[in-house]
Formats: C-alpha cells, structure tokens, sequence
C-alpha cells in the first residue's frame, strides 16, 4: 500500500515539476506597470505577434521582442536589423536548455551570438519577493575577440524580465524591477 500511495503521489506531482519548467510566450497585461531601480517605468500597452507593445512613463513606445529586445533601444536606435537576424522568438517556449545561434553582420564586421534558457530558479523580485524565473544568458562574440554576457531573469508571473544584467569586461551594467502594479 505504501509504494502504491508513493506512485500515485509522484505522479501527481510529475506534471507539475516538468510545467515549472517551461514557460510559454506571453506579454504583460496591459496597464502593468514596471517600475525600476533607476525610476524608470515602463507600461504594457498589448501585444503584436511576438512583440509586446510598451511605453515608457513620460517617454516613448517600444516593441520588446520576444521579451528580450526592445525596438527602439533605449538610446533610440533602430534595432529592427538585429531582431531580425537574432530571431529571439525562436527562443520560445522556453525550456531549460534550450539554445539558438545567430549571426548579425554590420559595417563589414560579424558578432557571433549564443542564446540558451540555463536554468529555472528562484530569484528576488519586486518587493523583495522570492519569485519563480527563467534565467536566459546570451553570449556575444565579436570582431578581434570581443566578448560580452547579457542575462534576463524572466518572471512567468509577470511575463517580463525582473532582471537584467550585461557585462564585457570593461564595462557593466543592469535594471531590477523594484515595483510590479497591475
């Protein structure tokens, strides 16, 4: 009677261990509203396919792609060339493990990119809540050896990065979601 009440228990919980880690594509509702610990808010405005329409608060709109890459980027660059040869989406639904790669050539020179969800974990989010997220690492690999990391912390529960984080050695930087108001 114990191993049979033990498998009956396993397989109850089995589906769900394997959905916690997958997550498919989705945008914020719309009005949510993110806000960062630089003070900047942004606001879900909807969705297009594989875009999710935002707008920063004061600012201007933005399609955030795949929920990766925004366009136009923050110092207001066309970024449509780079999406378009990255194709994040493919990225989606999301899966521990799962990888894509990509090449994006301007100027006559050719970076290199690897895009790959490591891990489901729990991570701080807003209001210093342990939240469930996907970590997505991309690797960059440029002309003469340059090299960078991007990370994304996805939030299934707020369909958005909680967390981002880019370094190339010389230079880093980051944005956490300090507020999430629906």
């Amino acid at each position: 009677m114990t191993i049979r009440s033990a498998a009956v228990l396993l397989a109850a919980l089995l589906p769900s261990a394997v959905a916690a880690q997958t997550m498919g594509f989705a945008c914020p509702d719309p009005g949510t509203t993110f806000t960062y610990d630089s003070g900047t808010k942004v606001v879900a405005k909807g969705r297009d396919g594989m875009d999710c329409t935002m707008e920063i608060v004061g600012g201007k709109p933005y399609k955030l792609r795949a929920l990766l890459f925004d366009n136009p980027s923050p110092d207001g660059a066309d970024t449509t060339a780079y999406i378009n040869a990255l194709k994040p989406e493919r990225l989606w639904p999301l899966a521990v493990g799962k990888k894509i790669e990509a090449d994006f050539s301007s100027g006559g020179k050719t970076w290199h990119y690897i895009l790959r969800v490591v891990q489901a974990e729990k991570r701080t989010g807003p209001g210093d809540a342990m939240i469930d997220t996907f970590l997505i690492e991309m690797q960059e690999q440029g002309p003469a050896g340059q090299r960078s990391v991007s990370r994304w912390w996805i939030s299934p529960a707020d369909k958005f990065a909680i967390r981002y984080d880019y370094s190339d050695g010389s230079r880093a930087n980051r944005a956490v979601v300090t507020s999430v108001t629906r």
